[in-house]
Parts: structure tokens; C-alpha cells; sequence
């Protein structure tokens, strides 16, 4: 209990105080646990800063993506066949040390945009789940970005052995060769973003800027690490995947009305299996990159969202704080690294972009 008041001691929120207590006490799995989600979501739309009040105004046109549905304009359930439906970009293959790395492409010629997923990947069901079409949708206006499934994983070739961050940064290098991409903006996603610094650190001539979401340089609590998250609660991870207990987490604002409880279940066995976490987690218990932070002096926009339950929001902050060249934004927010309903972080990744992407971004 005395570690538990400690780490939330750390966080600097009363909100990431409470996010903390839900992940580690479990309560995730508890009635009590939807109601404090839903309580925490109802907080974070009700607070508005004055800067993402003045974004979402603007000249009086709102983004696409963030216009409010029509009350006749509910959102249409998805099944697991649509979610499993072959996606509207075509799939190529690069690559990466003898193993094809699967990827696509989408939007404008320049500047190219490479994302590096998160802990799990599959081109054709990330192209049908609304939070992630989203927020491709809105990066496809900003530049040509060149979306991958990391090895052993979705389209790419399965792996025997749990992939290295030097294996992670071969398959970067490999799409971006592939696609005839000499450099770009680099985003990472939770566990791509120490993907996308040792990349960076390995290839500055490669990186015009970095952009990090809901990420860390480390996960693993340690005695010099102590904001870090528990080893016990990462390995729950793998311990629960395909139970649908993760969407609490990851999504606790993707409604029934998008994608059932049974559908989304479906949804995480299909695109890993419990073996395939289980080398996940080993990896983000195994990853540091704090000793690479100094050393990398790309532009960089660290963002994370207050609300968001899989990582606290410190880890965030103390990542930001770490690298010499880096601005942290915090934004209103409990979806695991979506931003597609922040204006505020939508404008400052577009004019992030349009600064270091050496090109004008599109504000349609």
C-alpha cells in the first residue's frame, strides 16, 4: 500500500492519480471501475482550456473529424468482418532482414510521415477501427504517411524469437527504403515510441522530427525508476488479452454502439495471440532508452493525454523532460493515444509537421 500512495503521489493529477489507483488495485475489471472510467470521461469533456477552446474555434471552421455527429448520424456498429475487411490502401512489403515487413501508403507526396505502431498491429483491422482511422485520416492531410505492421505481426511475417529494438529499427529503415522515403517525420505510438528514439539516435540524418504519443523511454518500475509502471501489471497484460479487458483501457470511450463487447474480444484474438503479448511485454520490460535521451537532438513533440489509463501521464512528462530538444503537451483526453477528438493537438502536430516537414500542411 505504501508503494501504491507513493506512485500516486508522483503523478501530478488528480486524474492520473485516479488512473493509477484503477490500474493497479484492478479495479478494471470491476462495475466500480466502468463507473470511474465513465466519471473520468465526463470530467475530461467538461474541461475545456482556453487553448483548445481558441483551436477548436479557429476561423469558424471546424476539422472533419471533429464535427459532432447528427443525432440521425449515430455511428454504425461494427462486426468483426468489417473490422477484418481488407482496408482501402494497398499492401506492399518491404524487406527487413530476410522477413517482409507489411505496409501502405496514404496521402499527399510530402513530407513522408512514418508511424511506428503501438503493442499490437494489423494494416486491414487498423484501417476499420474508428479511434486509429481517425487519426490516420487526419495525418494522410498532413503528408504521405507510410504505415507498417512490425515483424511477427498482422500482415508482416511471424518471428520465433521476440524481436530486438535493433530488429524494430531495421523494419523502419527497411519501409522507408521501400518506399523511397530518404527521410520524415518519425511518429511512435506507446510502445514505438523508444522504437522511434533508437531509431533517431541511430539515423539523425533520417529523422526530420520526432512526434511521441502516450509513450515512455522506459515502462518498468525500477529503484531509479520509481514512476515507472509495476512488473506485475504489465504481465497482466498478456494475461487477459483477447478477454476484452484491455478496451477499458486503450479505448474506454469506444461505445457499444461502434463495437460490441463480444466483437472486440473477437477483435484482440484476432490480432495477437497471448504468445505473441507475452514477447511484447517481455520487450517493453526489457526497454531503456534513457541513456539515448541526451544524445538526441531531433525536433521534438512529446504528447500525451491526461486521462489515459494504460500510460500515466508522468511517464510522459519525465520522457519530454530527458530529451534536449523536445516540447511536451498535455491534452484533455482517456483514449490510449487518439488524438483525433483534441483540436489542440491536431493544430500542433500540423504545425509541427509544416515546420520540420519542410512542406505546407493542409488544414482540410
Amino acid at each position: 500500500m505504501a508503494n501504491l500512495v507513493s506512485w500516486i503521489t508522483l503523478s501530478e493529477s488528480l486524474l492520473s492519480g485516479l488512473a493509477a489507483m484503477i490500474v493497479v488495485a484492478g479495479v478494471v475489471l470491476s462495475p466500480l471501475g466502468v463507473w470511474l472510467r465513465r466519471r473520468l470521461r465526463s470530467a475530461e469533456i467538461g474541461v475545456k482550456t482556453p487553448e483548445l477552446a481558441s483551436a477548436s474555434a479557429g476561423s469558424g471552421t471546424r476539422d472533419p473529424v471533429l464535427n459532432e455527429a447528427n443525432p440521425s448520424d449515430r455511428p454504425t456498429r461494427m462486426t468483426l468482418q468489417s473490422l477484418t475487411a481488407p482496408g482501402a490502401y494497398e499492401t506492399k512489403f518491404a524487406i527487413s532482414d530476410g522477413v517482409r515487413i507489411a505496409y501502405n501508403e496514404r496521402g499527399q507526396a510530402q513530407p513522408n510521415i512514418v508511424i511506428v505502431p503501438g503493442i499490437v498491429s494489423h494494416l486491414h483491422m487498423m484501417s476499420n477501427l474508428p479511434a486509429i482511422r481517425s487519426v490516420m485520416e487526419l495525418l494522410s492531410h498532413c503528408g504521405r504517411v507510410l504505415l507498417f505492421d512490425k515483424r511477427g505481426m498482422g500482415l508482416s511475417d511471424p518471428t520465433l524469437n521476440t524481436p530486438t529494438l535493433a530488429d524494430r529499427c531495421h523494419d523502419i529503415d527497411a519501409v522507408m527504403n521501400a518506399a523511397g522515403a530518404a527521410k520524415g517525420i518519425v511518429i511512435g505510438f506507446s510502445e514505438g515510441g523508444p522504437i522511434c528514439l533508437s531509431f533517431a539516435h541511430a539515423n539523425p540524418d533520417r529523422v526530420q522530427g520526432l512526434i511521441l504519443v502516450g509513450t515512455a523511454a522506459r515502462w518498468l518500475q525500477s529503484e531509479d525508476y520509481p514512476i515507472g509502471i509495476p512488473a506485475r501489471v504489465l504481465e497482466q497484460t498478456s494475461v487477459v488479452w483477447g478477454t476484452g479487458t484491455m478496451r477499458n483501457i486503450l479505448f474506454p470511450s469506444l461505445s457499444q454502439d461502434e463495437v460490441d463487447d463480444a466483437t472486440y474480444k473477437a477483435f484482440e484474438k484476432l490480432i495477437a495471440n497471448r504468445t505473441t503479448m507475452r514477447q511484447v511485454i517481455d520487450t517493453m520490460i526489457t526497454t531503456d532508452v534513457r541513456s539515448l535521451l541526451p544524445e538526441i537532438h531531433v525536433p521534438t513533440l512529446v504528447i500525451h493525454f491526461v486521462g489515459d489509463l494504460a500510460v500515466p501521464v508522468r511517464l510522459g512528462r519525465a520522457l519530454a523532460e530527458g530529451l534536449p530538444n523536445a516540447e511536451f503537451l498535455e491534452v484533455n483526453g482517456v483514449d490510449h493515444a487518439d488524438f483525433s477528438h483534441s483540436a489542440l493537438a491536431i493544430e500542433r502536430i500540423r504545425s509541427f509537421i509544416e515546420q520540420y516537414g519542410g512542406a505546407s500542411v493542409s488544414s482540410n
